[in-house]
């Protein structure tokens, strides 16, 4: 049992160095290549940029009774229309039906009243049942 406890430490070591050691190469590696970008970059050369500077002098007063007054510039801006086309889906026209009223003539049954007829009408004589005795 201890050989094989020795052993498996003996490999666990063997493989942390390893992780360390490549660990340790990449951030070698990335230093060059962030050293080799700013070989490779062209030197910055001074340039002179001069920028105007304007100075405000006031006027010396004037001995006039009436105000001065200096021209100013006045811009106005000019509306100018474009035509851009557009496309419009303009569906056709459908069909509708249109309702046309059409008479038509039906006659109404009436009643019609007759005059009354007189009937001659005969009167039977019907017997009148008598009572008999029987010997």
């Amino acid at each position: 049992m201890t050989l094989k406890s020795a052993q498996h430490t003996k490999t666990r070591s063997i493989l942390v160095t390893i992780i360390v050691a490549s660990v340790v190469c990449y951030c070698v590696g990335a230093i060059f290549l962030q050293v080799g970008n700013q070989v490779n970059q062209p030197t910055p050369s001074p340039t002179l940029t001069g920028s105007p500077t304007l100075t405000f002098t006031s006027a010396s007063p004037l001995s006039l009774p009436s105000p001065v007054i200096f021209p100013s510039a006045t811009s106005t801006a000019t509306v100018t229309e474009t035509w851009t086309p557009t496309v419009t889906y303009t569906p056709f026209a459908t069909r509708t039906r249109t309702v046309t009223a059409t008479s038509t003539v039906t006659e109404i049954p009436t009643e019609t009243m007759e005059p009354p007829t007189a009937t001659n009408t005969i009167p039977v004589d019907t017997p009148i049942p008598t009572q008999t005795t029987n010997p």
